[in-house]
Protein backbone atom coordinates (compact mmCIF):
# COMPACT_ATOMS: atom_id res chain seq x y z
CA UNK A 1 0.00 0.00 0.00
CA UNK A 2 1.51 3.31 -1.11
CA UNK A 3 1.77 6.21 1.32
CA UNK A 4 0.86 9.58 -0.16
CA UNK A 5 1.20 12.94 1.61
CA UNK A 6 -1.28 15.55 0.35
CA UNK A 7 -1.18 19.12 1.57
CA UNK A 8 -4.20 21.38 1.20
CA UNK A 9 -6.27 18.20 1.43
CA UNK A 10 -9.46 19.53 3.02
CA UNK A 11 -11.15 20.73 -0.19
CA UNK A 12 -10.87 21.22 -3.92
CA UNK A 13 -8.03 19.50 -5.76
CA UNK A 14 -6.50 18.16 -2.53
CA UNK A 15 -9.71 16.41 -1.52
CA UNK A 16 -10.17 15.03 -5.04
CA UNK A 17 -6.62 13.69 -5.00
CA UNK A 18 -7.16 11.93 -1.68
CA UNK A 19 -10.31 10.22 -2.92
CA UNK A 20 -8.76 9.29 -6.25
CA UNK A 21 -5.77 7.65 -4.56
CA UNK A 22 -8.03 5.77 -2.16
CA UNK A 23 -10.11 4.49 -5.05
CA UNK A 24 -7.46 3.74 -7.64
CA UNK A 25 -4.33 2.97 -5.69
CA UNK A 26 -5.54 1.48 -2.42
CA UNK A 27 -3.33 4.01 -0.66
CA UNK A 28 -2.64 5.38 2.77
CA UNK A 29 -3.20 9.11 2.38
CA UNK A 30 -1.68 11.45 4.94
CA UNK A 31 -3.87 14.54 4.93
CA UNK A 32 -2.65 18.02 5.83
CA UNK A 33 -4.67 21.24 6.08
CA UNK A 34 -5.54 23.75 8.76
CA UNK A 35 -9.18 22.66 9.17
CA UNK A 36 -9.31 19.57 11.36
CA UNK A 37 -13.05 19.03 10.92
CA UNK A 38 -12.87 19.27 7.15
CA UNK A 39 -9.92 16.85 7.11
CA UNK A 40 -11.85 14.40 9.26
CA UNK A 41 -14.67 14.47 6.70
CA UNK A 42 -12.21 13.77 3.87
CA UNK A 43 -10.70 10.95 5.92
CA UNK A 44 -14.11 9.31 6.30
CA UNK A 45 -14.66 9.53 2.55
CA UNK A 46 -11.22 8.04 1.88
CA UNK A 47 -11.92 5.09 4.15
CA UNK A 48 -15.34 4.55 2.57
CA UNK A 49 -13.53 4.07 -0.74
CA UNK A 50 -11.17 1.47 0.70
CA UNK A 51 -8.17 3.63 1.49
CA UNK A 52 -6.56 4.46 4.79
CA UNK A 53 -6.38 8.03 6.05
CA UNK A 54 -4.09 9.69 8.57
CA UNK A 55 -5.11 13.21 9.57
CA UNK A 56 -2.34 15.66 10.51
CA UNK A 57 -4.05 19.01 10.88
CA UNK A 58 -1.86 22.10 10.86
CA UNK A 59 -0.36 24.92 8.85
CA UNK A 60 2.32 23.93 6.33
CA UNK A 61 4.05 27.28 6.85
CA UNK A 62 4.87 26.06 10.38
CA UNK A 63 8.08 24.01 10.53
CA UNK A 64 6.85 21.93 13.47
CA UNK A 65 3.82 20.86 11.44
CA UNK A 66 5.99 19.99 8.44
CA UNK A 67 8.23 17.80 10.61
CA UNK A 68 5.21 16.12 12.18
CA UNK A 69 3.63 15.50 8.79
CA UNK A 70 6.71 13.78 7.38
CA UNK A 71 7.30 11.84 10.61
CA UNK A 72 3.71 10.53 10.73
CA UNK A 73 3.89 9.51 7.09
CA UNK A 74 7.25 7.76 7.53
CA UNK A 75 5.79 5.72 10.39
CA UNK A 76 3.72 3.82 7.79
CA UNK A 77 6.96 2.34 6.45
CA UNK A 78 7.50 4.50 3.36
CA UNK A 79 6.72 7.79 1.69
CA UNK A 80 5.91 7.05 -1.94
CA UNK A 81 4.41 10.34 -3.09
CA UNK A 82 4.52 13.88 -1.72
CA UNK A 83 1.89 16.17 -3.25
CA UNK A 84 2.58 19.84 -2.57
CA UNK A 85 -0.93 21.07 -3.27
CA UNK A 86 -1.51 23.70 -0.56
CA UNK A 87 -1.47 27.21 -1.92
CA UNK A 88 -3.32 30.50 -2.05
CA UNK A 89 -4.15 33.00 -4.78
CA UNK A 90 -3.36 36.71 -4.71
CA UNK A 91 -5.16 39.36 -6.78
CA UNK A 92 -3.55 42.79 -6.95
CA UNK A 93 -1.96 45.08 -9.53
CA UNK A 94 1.81 44.94 -9.15
CA UNK A 95 1.92 48.49 -7.79
CA UNK A 96 -0.64 47.59 -5.11
CA UNK A 97 1.03 44.40 -3.83
CA UNK A 98 1.50 44.53 -0.06
CA UNK A 99 5.03 43.20 0.39
CA UNK A 100 4.31 41.71 3.82
CA UNK A 101 1.42 39.74 2.35
CA UNK A 102 3.71 38.75 -0.52
CA UNK A 103 6.17 37.29 2.00
CA UNK A 104 3.31 35.30 3.53
CA UNK A 105 2.35 34.05 0.07
CA UNK A 106 5.88 32.85 -0.64
CA UNK A 107 5.98 31.09 2.73
CA UNK A 108 2.96 29.02 1.67
CA UNK A 109 3.38 28.65 -2.10
CA UNK A 110 7.16 28.31 -2.33
CA UNK A 111 9.00 27.75 0.95
CA UNK A 112 6.61 25.16 2.39
CA UNK A 113 6.83 22.87 -0.68
CA UNK A 114 10.61 23.20 -0.76
CA UNK A 115 10.97 22.40 2.94
CA UNK A 116 8.66 19.40 2.73
CA UNK A 117 10.73 17.91 -0.07
CA UNK A 118 13.90 18.54 1.92
CA UNK A 119 12.40 16.78 4.94
CA UNK A 120 10.98 13.85 2.97
CA UNK A 121 13.80 13.38 0.44
CA UNK A 122 15.50 10.42 2.10
CA UNK A 123 12.20 8.57 2.48
CA UNK A 124 11.23 9.32 -1.12
CA UNK A 125 14.62 8.06 -2.32
CA UNK A 126 14.22 4.83 -0.38
CA UNK A 127 10.81 4.28 -1.99
CA UNK A 128 11.94 5.49 -5.45
CA UNK A 129 9.03 7.86 -5.07
CA UNK A 130 7.56 10.97 -6.64
CA UNK A 131 7.22 14.65 -5.77
CA UNK A 132 4.17 16.41 -7.22
CA UNK A 133 4.30 20.21 -7.41
CA UNK A 134 0.87 21.74 -8.02
CA UNK A 135 1.72 24.73 -10.17
CA UNK A 136 -0.62 26.68 -12.46
CA UNK A 137 -0.91 28.25 -15.86
CA UNK A 138 0.10 31.32 -13.82
CA UNK A 139 3.51 29.69 -13.47
CA UNK A 140 3.99 30.40 -17.18
CA UNK A 141 1.89 33.50 -17.87
CA UNK A 142 1.60 36.49 -15.54
CA UNK A 143 -1.78 38.06 -16.29
CA UNK A 144 -2.85 41.49 -14.98
CA UNK A 145 -3.46 41.40 -11.20
CA UNK A 146 -1.55 38.10 -11.00
CA UNK A 147 1.93 39.54 -10.39
CA UNK A 148 2.28 38.16 -6.85
CA UNK A 149 0.63 34.80 -7.45
CA UNK A 150 2.49 34.24 -10.72
CA UNK A 151 5.78 35.15 -9.06
CA UNK A 152 5.20 32.41 -6.48
CA UNK A 153 4.34 29.84 -9.15
CA UNK A 154 7.24 30.88 -11.41
CA UNK A 155 9.48 30.29 -8.37
CA UNK A 156 7.90 26.89 -7.72
CA UNK A 157 8.46 25.93 -11.36
CA UNK A 158 12.14 26.88 -11.06
CA UNK A 159 12.58 24.84 -7.89
CA UNK A 160 10.87 21.85 -9.51
CA UNK A 161 13.04 22.10 -12.63
CA UNK A 162 16.29 22.12 -10.65
CA UNK A 163 15.02 19.49 -8.22
CA UNK A 164 14.07 17.13 -11.06
CA UNK A 165 17.66 16.87 -12.25
CA UNK A 166 19.13 16.85 -8.74
CA UNK A 167 16.88 14.06 -7.42
CA UNK A 168 16.95 11.88 -10.53
CA UNK A 169 20.17 10.08 -9.52
CA UNK A 170 18.41 9.11 -6.25
CA UNK A 171 15.49 7.62 -8.13
CA UNK A 172 13.02 10.37 -7.17
CA UNK A 173 10.81 11.79 -9.91
CA UNK A 174 9.34 15.31 -9.95
CA UNK A 175 5.97 15.94 -11.60
CA UNK A 176 4.68 19.47 -12.21
CA UNK A 177 0.91 19.84 -12.66
CA UNK A 178 -0.35 23.03 -14.31
CA UNK A 179 -4.11 23.55 -13.99
CA UNK A 180 -5.98 26.52 -15.33
CA UNK A 181 -9.27 27.58 -13.76
CA UNK A 182 -10.69 24.85 -11.52
CA UNK A 183 -14.13 24.72 -9.93
CA UNK A 184 -13.01 25.09 -6.30
CA UNK A 185 -13.18 27.79 -3.55
CA UNK A 186 -9.68 28.94 -4.59
CA UNK A 187 -10.76 32.40 -5.75
CA UNK A 188 -12.89 33.03 -2.68
CA UNK A 189 -9.91 32.34 -0.41
CA UNK A 190 -7.39 34.46 -2.34
CA UNK A 191 -5.61 37.46 -0.85
CA UNK A 192 -6.70 40.73 -2.50
CA UNK A 193 -5.49 44.28 -2.58
CA UNK A 194 -7.95 46.71 -1.02
CA UNK A 195 -10.71 47.54 -3.48
CA UNK A 196 -9.65 44.85 -5.96
CA UNK A 197 -12.36 42.33 -6.75
CA UNK A 198 -10.16 39.89 -8.62
CA UNK A 199 -11.69 37.51 -11.14
CA UNK A 200 -14.90 36.43 -9.43
CA UNK A 201 -17.29 35.58 -12.26
CA UNK A 202 -17.76 31.86 -12.97
CA UNK A 203 -15.24 30.73 -15.56
CA UNK A 204 -16.70 28.57 -18.34
CA UNK A 205 -13.27 26.96 -18.78
CA UNK A 206 -13.14 25.73 -15.18
CA UNK A 207 -12.30 22.06 -14.78
CA UNK A 208 -13.69 19.79 -12.12
CA UNK A 209 -11.09 19.05 -9.42
CA UNK A 210 -11.68 15.35 -10.06
CA UNK A 211 -10.41 15.80 -13.62
CA UNK A 212 -7.19 17.39 -12.35
CA UNK A 213 -6.83 14.57 -9.81
CA UNK A 214 -7.18 11.87 -12.49
CA UNK A 215 -4.54 13.52 -14.65
CA UNK A 216 -2.22 13.85 -11.67
CA UNK A 217 -2.48 10.18 -10.75
CA UNK A 218 -1.84 9.19 -14.36
CA UNK A 219 1.24 11.44 -14.44
CA UNK A 220 2.59 9.83 -11.27
CA UNK A 221 2.05 6.34 -12.72
CA UNK A 222 3.76 7.27 -15.98
CA UNK A 223 6.44 9.56 -14.48
CA UNK A 224 5.29 12.38 -16.75
CA UNK A 225 7.42 15.45 -15.96
CA UNK A 226 4.79 18.11 -16.75
CA UNK A 227 1.00 17.91 -17.04
CA UNK A 228 -0.98 20.77 -18.55
CA UNK A 229 -4.51 19.86 -17.58
CA UNK A 230 -6.68 21.53 -20.24
CA UNK A 231 -6.61 22.87 -23.80
CA UNK A 232 -6.67 26.41 -22.37
CA UNK A 233 -3.46 25.77 -20.43
CA UNK A 234 -1.78 24.10 -23.40
CA UNK A 235 -2.62 27.03 -25.70
CA UNK A 236 -1.39 29.57 -23.12
CA UNK A 237 1.80 27.58 -22.64
CA UNK A 238 2.49 27.26 -26.36
CA UNK A 239 1.74 30.95 -26.97
CA UNK A 240 4.15 32.00 -24.22
CA UNK A 241 6.93 30.00 -25.86
CA UNK A 242 6.31 30.42 -29.57
CA UNK A 243 4.34 33.68 -29.93
CA UNK A 244 5.34 35.94 -27.04
CA UNK A 245 4.38 39.07 -28.97
CA UNK A 246 0.83 37.79 -29.40
CA UNK A 247 0.70 37.03 -25.70
CA UNK A 248 1.96 40.50 -24.75
CA UNK A 249 -0.74 42.13 -26.84
CA UNK A 250 -3.43 39.90 -25.35
CA UNK A 251 -2.28 40.71 -21.81
CA UNK A 252 -2.24 44.45 -22.63
CA UNK A 253 -5.86 44.23 -23.78
CA UNK A 254 -6.74 42.28 -20.65
CA UNK A 255 -5.10 44.96 -18.49
CA UNK A 256 -7.12 47.71 -20.17
CA UNK A 257 -10.33 45.78 -19.53
CA UNK A 258 -9.53 45.26 -15.84
CA UNK A 259 -8.80 48.97 -15.41
CA UNK A 260 -12.27 49.71 -16.68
Amino acid sequence: MATVIITGASMGIGRALALAWAEERDATVVLSARGAEALASVARDVEAKGGRAIVVAGDVTDEAHRVELVTRAAETGSIDVLVNNAGRGFYAPALAVDVDKLRDLFELNVIAPLRLVQLAASHLAKAQGTVVMMSSVAGLVAAPRYAAYSASKFALEAIAMAMRSELAPRGVRVVVVRPGPVDTPFRAHATRAEGIAGYDAPDPRAQAPEAVARLTLRAVRRSTPVVETSPFVRVASATSRYAPGVLRRALARMARRTEG
